[in-house]
C-alpha cells in the first residue's frame, strides 16, 4: 500500500520536484466556467428538457465533458506558453467545483425554487384564495411581488437586464443565495469530519471518481486499453443509432425501454402497475464498480415492493390504500443508513471532541485547528439555517427537527456513495417535510409553518442533487493525488459561495428570454406542486398518520437488521442500501439495468475471477466515456440546432 500511494504522489510531482497542488489560476477558471456550466444544466434540464438527468447521475457528464475540453485547450496552449498548463490537481479542482454548480443549478434544486417562489402571486385567484391564506405569509425579500415582472417572466420574448426586473429580483437571489451557501457550507463542515474516518481509516473506494481521476492523469495508459475503446465504441454506436431516429425516423433504432406492466393485465398481477425495464448505459457503467450484494438487492427488493402490490390486492387491504408504504419504508432506511454511518464513526467523533477541548496532547495541531473551524461552523450555520427559516415562518423547533434529519439523510447519501457508488440516491416525495407531517399532522402545526415548510422544497423533493456527495469525493480526489486538501476546500468553499447566484441568473435569464409558459412544463408543475401540497396540508387539517408513521419505523429497524445481520453472517445475501433505494421513485427507472449489470458482473466473477473483473472495469468506463462524449454531443448539437 505504501509503495502505490508513493508511486501516485510521485506521479504528480511538478517539474520542480514538489507534489501537485491547486494552483490560484484553477479556481479562478473554476469561477469563469461556472456560470457557463449553469447556463447549460438549466438550458438542457429545465428549459427545453433533452438529454436531461445531467445534475441528477452520481457522475454529472457536464462536469467530465468541460474538464475533458479544458486539458484538450491547455494541451494546446502548453506549446506555445508552458507556465499556463493545468496540473492534475487543477483539472479535478475545476471538476468539483463544476459539480457544485450543476448540483445547484441541477433538477432537485434551483430549478424547483425558481418556480416555487414566483408561482403564488401570478396564480392567486378567488378561487384559491392565496391572497387570504398563502401570500400575507411569504415574508417580505424572499419572492417577486410585480405583476409586470413576472408578466414578463411567465410570458417570455423580455429580458432580465432591466432596471424594473433587476430592482425586484435583487433581494430574492440574495436571500436565497445566502440560504444555499450556509446550506453547503454546513454540509462541506460535515465532510470534514467525517473525511478522514471514511477516506483514510475506512479505505472506502469512491468509485465515482475512477473515470475523472483517469481521464486527467497525466499518464494516458487508460485510453491504450482496447477494452476501453470497445466500451465507447458499443455506447457509441446505440446512442448514434438513436440519435439520428430521433431526426429521421424512418432511420432504425434501438429499443432500450420496455413496460412490462402490459404483460400483467389480469387482476391480482396488473397490481404491479408502471414497471418499466430500462437498459440506461450510465447505470450500467457505473454499476458494475457497484459489490454485488448491492446490485442483487436494488432489483429484488424492487420486486419484492411489487409482490407486496399483488399481495395486497389479494387479500384485499382496503384499509392501508397506500400499501406498502414503499416511500416511508425508504424513507426510515435512510434515516436508519444515517444513524449506521454516525454510529461506524462514532469514536472518531469521540476523539475529535477530545482533540477540540483540549484533551488531547496533540489538541494544538494543525488538524485540531481544521475540527474546531468545522464544528464551529456547523453550530453557526445551523444558527443562521434556523433563524432564516424562522423568518420564512417556521417554528424553531420544527426547523431543528428538520435539519437535523435533512442532514442524516446526507451523511447516508454520502457514506454510500463514498462505500459502495450507488448510481441513484432520490427519496423521492419522503423526506424531513413529509416525516415531519405523518408525524405531526398538519393540525398540530402553525398555518404559518406549513407555508415555510413549503418554500424548503427545492431542498427536500429529492436527493439525486446534492453537493454534499460530490464534496466527499473530492476530499478523496485529494487524498488519490497525495496533494493536502487544503486547496480542494478553498475550491468547494468558492464554488459554494457563487453556485447560487449563478445557477439564480442562468435559470431567470433563460425564463425571461423564452418565457416558462414557453418552456418545459416542470418549470410550471414545480410551482404548482409544491403550492398543491400546501394548499392540501392547510384545507384539510390532519391529525398523526399512523399507518406512515408505522412503515417509517419498520422501514428504519428493517434496515438496522439488515445491517446486522451483514455484519454477523459472511453469508448474508443482501446489503441494506439496496432496500433504502429500492423503495423509492427512480428505481424503478433503474432496477432494469441493475439485474443486466449484475448478472454481467456474477458472470464474470464465477467464471473469470477477480482478474477477469479487474481487466472488464475498462470495457465499463468506456461506456461510460461513450454516453458522455456522444450523448453530450448529441444533446448540445440538438438544442443549438433545435433538431428534435
Amino acid at each position: 500500500m505504501e509503495s502505490a500511494t508513493g508511486w501516485l504522489i510521485a506521479m504528480n510531482m511538478s517539474s520542480e520536484g514538489k507534489p501537485n497542488k491547486v494552483h490560484t489560476k484553477a479556481i479562478l477558471l473554476g469561477i469563469l466556467m461556472m456560470p457557463i456550466h449553469s447556463y447549460w444544466i438549466s438550458k438542457i434540464e429545465a428549459i427545453v428538457y433533452k438529454g436531461g438527468g445531467g445534475s441528477t447521475a452520481s457522475l454529472i457528464w457536464t462536469s467530465v465533458y468541460n474538464m475533458v475540453i479544458l486539458m484538450a485547450i491547455f494541451l494546446f496552449i502548453k506549446r506555445w506558453r508552458p507556465k499556463f498548463s493545468l496540473s492534475q490537481a487543477d483539472l479535478l479542482a475545476i471538476f468539483a467545483m463544476c459539480n457544485i454548480a450543476a448540483c445547484v443549478a441541477g433538477h432537485d434544486m434551483v430549478q424547483i425554487l425558481v418556480p416555487l417562489i414566483t408561482y403564488p402571486q401570478w396564480n392567486a385567484s378567488p378561487e384559491n384564495e392565496w391572497d387570504k391564506t398563502l401570500i400575507p405569509y411569504l415574508p417580505n425579500g424572499v419572492t417577486v411581488t410585480d405583476k409586470l415582472t413576472l408578466s414578463d417572466y411567465f410570458v417570455g420574448e423580455s429580458s432580465l437586464y432591466t432596471i424594473q426586473h433587476l430592482r425586484y429580483w435583487v433581494t430574492p437571489v440574495l436571500c436565497w443565495s445566502g440560504f444555499i451557501f450556509v446550506l453547503l457550507l454546513v454540509a462541506l463542515s460535515l465532510n470534514v469530519i467525517v473525511q478522514r474516518k471514511w477516506t483514510e481509516t475506512d479505505r472506502l473506494s469512491y468509485p465515482v471518481i475512477q473515470l475523472p481521476l483517469q481521464l486527467s492523469a497525466p499518464t494516458k495508459s487508460f485510453l491504450t486499453n482496447k477494452l476501453v475503446w470497445c466500451g465507447i465504441a458499443t455506447s457509441g454506436i446505440i446512442l448514434n443509432i438513436n440519435y439520428l431516429h430521433l431526426i429521421f425516423p424512418a432511420f432504425p433504432w434501438i429499443q432500450l425501454s420496455y413496460e412490462l406492466g402490459q404483460f400483467f393485465t389480469e387482476s391480482p398481477w396488473n397490481a404491479i402497475g408502471w414497471t418499466p425495464f430500462n437498459i440506461i448505459i450510465n447505470y450500467i457503467g457505473l454499476g458494475f464498480f457497484v459489490p454485488l450484494d448491492v446490485l442483487f438487492s436494488c432489483w429484488f427488493f424492487l420486486i419484492l415492493f411489487k409482490a407486496q402490490l399483488i399481495l395486497a390486492r389479494i387479500i384485499g387491504f382496503r384499509s392501508l390504500p397506500n400499501f406498502p408504504y414503499s416511500y416511508e419504508q425508504s424513507a426510515g432506511g435512510y434515516l436508519a443508513l444515517g444513524i449506521i454511518a454516525i454510529w461506524i464513526t462514532r469514536k472518531h467523533l469521540r476523539d475529535i471532541f477530545k482533540m477540540i477541548s483540549g484533551k488531547y496532547e496533540n489538541s494544538a495541531h494543525k488538524e485540531a485547528n481544521r475540527y474546531r473551524i468545522a464544528t464551529i461552523t456547523i453550530l453557526v450555520g445551523m444558527f443562521l439555517l434556523i433563524v432564516f427559516c424562522s423568518y420564512l415562518g417556521m417554528s424553531v423547533w420544527i426547523s431543528l427537527a428538520f435539519f437535523g434529519m435533512y442532514y442524516l439523510i446526507l451523511l447516508a447519501v454520502a457514506r454510500m456513495r463514498a462505500e459502495i457508488g450507488i448510481p441513484l440516491h432520490d427519496l423521492h416525495f419522503a423526506g424531513p417535510s413529509t416525516i415531519l407531517m405523518n408525524v405531526f399532522g398538519s393540525r398540530r402545526l402553525t398555518h404559518s409553518t406549513l407555508v415555510g415548510m413549503s418554500q424548503l422544497w427545492f431542498i427536500d423533493r429529492a436527493y439525486r442533487s446534492n453537493p454534499m456527495p460530490h464534496q466527499l469525493e473530492t476530499f478523496k480526489i485529494s487524498e488519490r493525488l497525495g496533494v493536502q486538501p487544503r486547496g480542494f476546500i478553498f475550491a468547494l468553499i468558492v464554488a459554494s459561495f457563487f453556485a447560487g447566484p449563478m445557477a439564480l441568473w442562468a435559470m431567470l435569464h433563460h425564463s425571461y428570454e423564452i418565457g416558462v409558459q414557453n418552456a418545459a412544463p416542470v418549470n410550471i408543475y414545480f410551482g404548482y406542486e409544491t403550492w398543491a401540497r400546501f394548499q392540501a396540508w392547510a384545507n384539510n387539517l390532519t391529525a398523526t398518520n399512523v399507518q406512515s408513521v408505522i412503515f417509517t419505523l419498520l422501514g428504519l429497524a428493517f434496515t438496522l437488521i439488515l445491517m446486522l445481520g451483514r455484519l454477523r453472517f459472511l453469508w448474508w445475501p443482501v446489503h441494506p442500501v439496496g432496500y433504502a433505494v429500492s423503495g423509492s421513485w427512480q428505481m424503478n427507472w433503474g432496477w432494469g439495468s441493475f439485474f443486466i449489470v449484475w448478472l454481467i458482473k456474477f458472470i464474470i466473477l464465477k467464471y473469470m475471477g477477480i482478474q477477469g473483473f479487474r481487466k472488464a472495469t475498462g470495457y465499463f468506463l468506456g461506456l461510460l466515456i461513450g454516453e458522455i462524449f456522444v450523448g453530450g454531443t448529441w444533446t448540445m448539437v440538438s438544442i443549438w440546432f433545435n433538431l428534435w
